[in-house]
């Protein structure tokens, strides 16, 4: 074979490769559409993401709402406290917790975390060790550290304190009160998802230094009119002092108050705000799971909740006497 012949098929196998090579500009556009496609593509992930821990989130209290329809019927219709003293004097001894009295009819403790929970359940105010085989959220301390609450070990919810009461101690002047005084089972609040965000929870108090209060009860009244606007400090109602108790009226929240409060309890040191801030009301975006009276369950904004004409929290503070609750900015109750 001549050399001219090997040179020339030599040339048409460089001619061949280097037609199946890409030029570095095609390349640039492949890496380019890529791109293009990722960018419209991760947030449609996200967004699936966030859709299913939304929906497991809605079968976790779908689920807690049965158990307490399961206790009602065996505590002849009257709701549990939210949470208690176990001496019935102090929290020396650690506390009952809602979530602990409902132990017997929930088997499963992951239920009381919320898949979107970004620290995946909070430990109880007391814990001993490493909680039970829960775990706890870094820089979580137990207040009292040889005593275990009788709570669930991580817990991403809380109970509206005006249908499940802040009665500590047998001394304290709320009382339970039976399902049946709620005027509107089905559009009342009985579960709200807890607040991820330790200085909300803890608010002013400053007693068990790095504890995490998670014991807590929520609710959205004022003990004074704050109106309609952002107020910078309210009067919030904690139902523990008899002077609380047993009112003519009370009033409740403005969204733009509660808004306020919600985004101010996480940077600023407490004083006092609404016990609403223990809630995370946007939890997935612009809303959260709750459970109604009636057991049911459904996705509500934070706006939708406290609306004075279809308010969500209760019509009158049942567990605090059944004293009238206003409609912000007015002397007219809340429908």
């Amino acid at each position: 074979m001549s050399h001219t012949l090997l040179r020339y098929r030599s040339l048409r196998r460089n001619e061949a490769l280097m037609k199946k090579a890409f030029t570095l500009i095609e390349l640039l556009v492949v890496i380019a559409i890529i791109a293009i496609l990722a960018a419209i593509l991760f947030p449609v992930f996200a967004q699936a993401k966030t859709a299913a821990k939304k929906t497991q989130d809605l079968s976790n209290v779908k689920q807690i709402g049965t158990a307490i329809q399961m206790y009602l019927n065996d505590s002849d219709d009257v709701y549990p406290q939210a949470y208690y003293y176990v001496n019935d004097n102090s929290s020396a001894n650690g506390y009952v917790h809602w979530s602990g009295t409902l132990q017997p009819y929930i088997k499963n403790l992951q239920i009381f975390v919320s898949p979107g929970d970004k620290n995946q359940g909070l430990a109880p105010t007391n814990f001993i060790g490493n909680n039970r085989g829960a775990g706890v959220p870094a820089g979580q301390t137990s207040q009292v550290a040889t005593v275990q609450d009788n709570q669930a070990p991580r817990l991403s919810y809380t109970a509206n304190g005006l249908l499940m009461p802040r009665k500590r101690r047998t001394a304290d002047p709320a009382n339970t009160i039976g399902s049946g005084v709620v005027d509107d089972p089905s559009g009342t609040i009985l579960v709200a998802p807890l607040t991820d965000s330790v200085p909300c929870i803890n608010d002013s108090s400053q007693a068990s230094g790095i504890a995490y209060k998670t014991h807590r009860s929520t609710n959205p009244l004022l003990l004074t009119d704050a109106g309609t606007g952002a107020a910078a400090s309210v009067s919030p109602f904690a139902g523990e002092a008899l002077t609380e108790v047993n009112r003519a009226a009370y009033w409740a929240v403005s969204v733009n108050t509660a808004k306020k409060q919600l985004l101010d309890c996480k940077t600023l040191s407490g004083n006092g705000r609404v016990h609403l801030v223990y809630t995370a009301p946007e939890r997935f975006g612009d809303g959260a799971n709750y459970v109604n009276a009636d057991s049911s369950a459904k996705f509500r904004t934070l706006a939708a909740t406290l609306n004075p004409n279809a308010f969500l929290w209760g019509k009158r503070a049942y567990t605090a006497g059944g004293g009238a609750i206003n409609k912000p900015g007015t002397t007219v109750n809340v429908d």
